[in-house]
């Protein structure tokens, strides 16, 4: 019957009814991009092709000064960190990232790590291992096994398997370990159940920071069965047009006890008029152990002033101290310092270990390393307005300074370093012909997107455009499957 039809249709109508058919497929796949109603897609973008897909949704990397094209079309990332965005229709929850590379990085560049755009205030990246070269070497040579994704190295074989080991960490008797921090256990990308106290404790005295502090900053506080109490006085300089909204996060391990946040109605953005705030976080009598504050803020917000009801507070990895008034000393539990001058004002010798060491240009970051074996590293200096980065924690008296975290596996490790287990969640990259191939797996839930996009990060610690070094990492292929809910699952929601 469609047969005679079909016939008796005229050409015209048949060649419209044929265009239409083309437009509603066209328009079916429009949607299904748009839509992705079975909740999963990929982008892929291959460099050696002018045909590689990709290209409208995997934007190329930034910034420009750290990525070279002089040999083609195959990017060089020549400096830390890069970025580079991905567009989609929709959000998702998680992400499967797969990297395509050339590695030729020398051993001051041996960890690279991927990640996605978490926190926009204080430009946080969730960043997952991509490869790590002191744990591939050391798999090598020392007694190894993966349970659960985790990789286990013992340097004398004391264990029978990570769960027996994890058993005594949780007690804090590991065997051939004085204690579990000192020369023993190093750990990557893996949160050990392990309870840190404080030996010999003494009560708590009030302690007051009046350093000013710029931009976001964490820290550890250790309470031992008593009340805390913080206040904090903050200024909003108003430079910029941007909203400055203040959140300070409260924690016990994973566990969040307490979030106060004041909102920025932003009145008067760009005029330059201070405003001062402030918040105060109490508790009663908390049980002994180690707590987190995260103070989350932009570059337009000082921290003026904290008043601790404890003097055990140490921050975590980063101070910028701005606005004093002569010399200031910190003391901290690292070897390794990074420094950058904020303003050439800020250009000064600074002495950290007992050694003295030069900042002589500024917006250059500057990698210091002393020799001392003291627990409290001193630094001087006679000029603020800087940022000093490391691996451990600072405080502004000795007795202050604790660290409650775990030696890392990171760009600071050495394979000579004399711990005798280490615990990783990390998987080798594969390896065919001198390209490498690494997958990381990324939570989409809680990353930040912005007009259709989400931000990505390669990062290469150490490695730095302005060293003369020829070292770089060739990209040659990204992928990244999006997954998420499905439309009858949102439907349904």
């Amino acid at each position: 019957m469609f047969k005679e039809a079909w016939k008796k249709w005229p050409f015209l109508f048949k060649f419209r009814l044929f265009l239409g058919l083309i437009l509603f497929i066209i328009i079916l796949f429009f949607l299904y991009l748009k839509i992705v109603p079975f909740g999963h897609i990929s982008y892929s973008r291959n460099y050696l092709s002018h045909f590689g897909s990709g290209k409208g949704f995997i934007y190329g990397f930034t910034p420009a000064e750290r990525v070279d094209l002089k040999g083609g079309d195959v990017p060089r990332l020549i400096g830390d960190p890069v970025y580079f965005s991905v567009f989609t229709p929709r959000t998702f929850d998680k992400a499967k990232l797969t990297i395509v590379y050339r590695d030729n990085l020398g051993l001051d560049t041996s960890l690279i790590e991927a990640g996605v755009l978490a926190d926009n205030v204080v430009w946080r990246y969730d960043l997952k291992p991509v490869d790590n070269k002191a744990l591939d070497y050391l798999s090598l040579r020392w007694n190894k096994s993966e349970e659960n994704d985790n990789l286990f190295l013992q340097k004398e074989k004391n264990y029978d398997s990570l769960l027996s080991f994890e058993a005594d960490l949780a007690k804090g008797q590991v065997k051939g370990c004085e204690t579990p921090q000192r020369n023993c256990l190093a750990i990557y990308n893996y949160s050990p159940k392990y309870d840190y106290q404080i030996t010999n404790y003494r009560p708590a005295v009030p302690l007051v920071l009046n350093t000013p502090l710029r931009g976001a900053h964490q820290f550890y506080v250790y309470v031992k069965n008593e009340p805390l109490r913080l206040e904090f006085s903050l200024v909003d300089l108003n430079q910029d047009l941007k909203p400055a909204p203040i959140t300070i996060i409260l924690s016990n391990g994973d566990k969040i006890i307490e979030t106060k946040t004041i909102l920025d109605e932003n009145l008067q953005p760009g005029s330059g008029v201070v405003e001062e705030k402030s918040i105060v976080i109490t508790r009663p009598a908390l049980p002994a152990g180690v707590y987190k504050l995260e103070v989350k803020i932009n570059n337009d917000t000082i921290i003026k002033k904290i008043v601790s009801s404890v003097d055990h507070l140490s921050f975590i990895n980063k101070v910028w101290p701005v606005s004093s008034a002569g010399a200031l000393t910190l003391y901290t539990d690292s070897n390794y310092l990074q420094v950058k001058a904020l303003n050439p004002g800020s250009l000064q010798t600074i002495n950290f270990g007992g050694e003295e060491f030069k900042l002589s240009e500024a917006y250059q970051q500057f990698n210091f390393q002393t020799k001392t074996n003291a627990d409290d590293k001193k630094i001087s200096f006679q000029k603020d307005d800087i940022i000093l980065e490391n691996n451990g924690v600072f405080a502004w008296s000795p007795a202050s300074l604790f660290n409650p975290s775990l030696p890392k596996v990171d760009r600071y490790f050495s394979v000579q370093n004399p711990v005798k287990y280490i615990v990783a969640k990390y998987q080798k990259p594969r390896e065919e012909e001198g390209f490498k191939t690494a997958t990381v797996e990324l939570n989409l839930k809680e990353a930040y997107r912005e007009n259709g996009k989400y931000s990505f990060m390669i990062s290469i610690p150490g490695l730095k455009t302005e060293n003369g070094s020829q070292d770089n990492l060739e990209i040659y292929d990204i992928k990244i499957d999006l997954m998420g809910r499905t439309l009858w699952q949102k439907i349904w929601q």
